[in-house]
């Protein structure tokens, strides 16, 4: 609503992103969507200090105040295992089905995936995207995410996919 009010059209749809890891096993994909999830988000704890008290009277970071409220009730294992369930990792058909449903919950427009975090090696990073793109992308490509949104100065669609081969 206060976007239409300020831009007079309504608000473009969203665009989601998440850390993404694809394996054929499930086992294997979630031990190293955790590993490596667990690092990223250990880097995040430790830059901006959100289990510091400084976050809760900072202007703008009222978001990043809950989740330093979170931290101290639940523990930072129980933050870092609910930011990773939040995360896109498994099997093709299961990585698929949690982009489907990140687009249910958000009305997405695009799903933008991060092939390596972390610490991740180059080549578990080349392979996460190369499944990716041979197993996960072919069928994304088939799905209307509904309205267009303005894609002036991207690449077509053709572009990413061939640079994620």
């Amino acid at each position: 609503m206060l976007y239409r009010e300020i831009n007079g059209a309504d608000a473009p749809q969203p665009i989601s992103a998440g850390w993404t890891l694809v394996d054929e096993s499930p086992e294997r994909a979630r031990e190293m969507a955790l590993k490596y999830i667990d690092g990223y988000y250990r880097t995040v704890l430790a830059h901006y200090q959100f289990a510091g008290e400084h976050i809760k009277n900072t202007k703008g970071y009222e978001y990043y105040a809950k989740m330093n409220e979170k931290l101290h009730s639940f523990g930072e294992e129980k933050a870092i295992e609910f930011f990773a369930e939040l995360q896109v990792y498994g099997t093709p058909n299961q990585v698929y089905e949690k982009i489907m449903a990140i687009h249910r919950q958000t009305k997405n427009s695009a799903y933008v995936g991060a092939f390596s975090y972390a610490g991740m090696g180059h080549d578990e990073a080349v392979r996460n995207m190369q499944l990716f793109a041979k197993t996960v992308m072919p069928e994304l490509k088939k799905f209307d995410a509904g309205a267009a949104i303005d894609r002036a100065g991207m690449l077509p669609d053709h572009r990413y996919a061939r640079a994620a081969e």
